[in-house]
């Protein structure tokens, strides 16, 4: 049992279908190597699933519970000083009813100011609809419904916006102390969802990506490190709390190394490797939200003109990591280069 220097973590999205060491996973993993300073407490629906096992070798104590059912959350945050929370749009319960999102957050807010959480780090996104000026609007960012499927006051006759960026209004609203945290692309992309790939009969690569143009100025996306830099920032979120809370409550951290184009990503993988590398643009997705969130990358940078890397980060004390870090440590051992 941990002693009463060290701090509860409850970590949200720790074994999901991301992989484990992605989003939670890497926070559980990074906070784990910390045994002084944190115990780690894995809520997972599925605590028999490998990435529940994987956290549970190194320390975790894995726990049980659903965001959609309210009276699971409570007894998961009691004796938590901070929370990890997160959302996931490909899951199956967010996927094919969306609106869950906003109302599985709520769920864990509630349940956080309930059971006198200190410290709520919660990722999240912004709206699509305000970014685009309403030209694109995703499901990924804030969920859309036909009337009725959700109650809302005061009753809509229109479609019903519900999206993960309306909990940070009411994180606010309700005055739970947190800071929000708006990640990047991930580079994980490109290993997870295999979109470099390996040809060993013609020694070179292909990195294939769905929509995003190869070098257009407004695709350039912020992109993110997620095994190595969203850890270490929410890890400095918690260690710096209580010497910071003024400036990190309620605020926005920006979780992203740089705005790279796919064209800058083949030409790293050229220079590390001395390999051909092409970019092919794929026509889909196979997720039309997701479409539409690519789409709008092709159509403005993403975070508007926010200075990328977000000083307020670097002010943290975190060295974020770029592509050429990924390229060298993940992605060329995972190619077998």
């Amino acid at each position: 049992m941990a002693d009463h220097h060290v701090r509860r973590i409850a970590v949200f999205g720790a074994t999901g279908n991301q992989g484990w060491l992605c989003s939670g996973g890497s926070v559980a993993k990074l906070l784990l190597a910390y045994p002084q300073q944190y115990a780690v407490r894995a809520v997972t629906r599925n605590p028999d699933s490998p990435g529940a096992k994987s956290l549970e070798n190194l320390g975790a104590e894995i726990v049980k519970a659903d965001l959609t059912v309210p009276a699971d959350l409570p007894p998961v945050l009691e004796g938590c000083w901070g929370v990890f929370g997160v959302t996931n749009f490909y899951d199956a319960k967010i996927k094919d009813d969306p609106g869950s999102e906003e109302v599985q957050g709520k769920n864990l807010v509630k349940a956080a100011l309930e059971t006198g959480v200190q410290c709520f780090v919660w990722s999240t996104l912004p709206s699509s609809r305000e970014i685009s000026g309403g030209k694109f609007v995703s499901k990924i960012y804030e969920g859309i419904f036909p009337f009725g499927k959700y109650i809302l006051e005061p009753p809509s006759e229109t479609p019903q916006l519900l999206g993960k960026y309306k909990v940070d209004a009411y994180i606010r609203e309700v005055g739970l102390p947190a800071s929000f945290l708006y990640t990047g692309n991930f580079y994980e992309n490109m290993v997870l969802r295999g979109h470099m790939r390996y040809d060993s009969d013609s020694d070179s690569l292909e990195f294939r990506q769905p929509i995003i143009r190869p070098d257009t100025k407004c695709t350039y996306v912020a992109m993110l490190y997620v095994e190595e830099d969203l850890s270490a920032i929410t890890k400095a979120v918690f260690d710096q709390w209580d010497t910071k809370k003024k400036d990190l409550n309620h605020e926005y951290l920006y979780c992203a190394d740089a705005r790279i184009a796919p064209a800058e990503i083949t030409s790293c993988v050229k220079r590390i490797t001395g390999k051909e590398c092409v970019y092919t643009v794929l026509p889909t997705t196979g997720v039309s939200d997701r479409d539409i969130m690519f789409q709008l990358y092709n159509h403005q940078s993403m975070y508007g003109n926010k200075e990328i890397p977000d000083p307020n980060v670097l002010a943290l004390g975190v060295k974020l990591h770029g592509i050429e870090d990924f390229v060298r440590k993940r992605l060329l051992p995972h190619l077998g280069i």
